[in-house]
């Protein structure tokens, strides 16, 4: 039962995590046409719009694996086997430690400061620091699922 409870709430989380990420990619499309035009002319630029990219996409495939694992483990896993159940957790916070640094190496690595004039650049940039906030939680749930799975047998 806790085991369950805890699943339930990785997903809701998961979930929140989610709508953090929704808005903050929809700010940054904002400036799409923007980044890449400057990326024609920049090499700087080309890497960070790529970079931009590709950790909002790292932040966005964490979390949904999270959400589908555990919906899964909540509501169909006593009949996964047990291997499945054991597993499943510590390759999760895995996962989602992979895609928390990723991300931070780029967004989180020091502060960033507010951009003059770039108001919704500024709330993805921290809407991405809650979503970075999220993801270090959820891999500690994935942790806790973990020893509780060892620790109860299950």
């Amino acid at each position: 039962m806790l085991l369950q409870v805890l699943h339930i709430a990785q997903a809701a989380l998961a979930g929140y995590g989610g709508q953090q990420s929704y808005n903050a990619i929809q700010n940054l499309q904002k400036y799409e046409e923007t980044a890449q035009k400057m990326a024609k002319y920049s090499n700087e630029a080309e890497r960070q719009l790529k970079k931009t990219r590709t950790t909002q996409a790292a932040g966005v495939v964490a979390l949904a694996l999270s959400l589908v694992a555990s919906v899964l483990l909540a509501f169909r896993g006593r009949s996964m086997g047990f291997l499945v159940r054991t597993l499943a957790s510590p390759f999760m916070a895995g996962c989602l430690f992979l895609a928390q640094q990723y991300m931070k190496d780029y967004w989180g690595g020091s502060k960033r400061v507010p951009l003059p004039k770039m108001g919704s650049y500024n709330d993805a940039q921290k809407q991405t620091e809650d979503l970075l906030q999220v993801l270090e939680r959820l891999m500690f749930l994935w942790f806790a699922t973990s020893v509780l799975c060892v620790l109860a047998g299950y």
